[in-house]
């Protein structure tokens, strides 16, 4: 799922994306180094919810 994220994040974005191996189920989203998207092993939402949450915070 992350290369997924990270692949639709620099189409549609001008953002710099780096993807970090994490824990075990562990899917984190960091902005300027502020965690705003933290899921875990038993909640992880689409792909596309990610992407479109993670553009609404950049466009703050």
């Amino acid at each position: 799922m992350a290369a997924r994220v990270a692949a639709r994040l620099r189409k549609e974005t001008d953002a710099r994306v780096e993807t970090v191996r994490g824990g075990l189920g562990e899917f984190s989203v960091y902005i300027d180094e502020q965690k705003v998207i933290d899921t875990n092993r038993l909640w992880y939402p689409t792909p596309g919810k990610i992407v479109d949450q993670v553009k609404e915070l950049l466009s703050e």
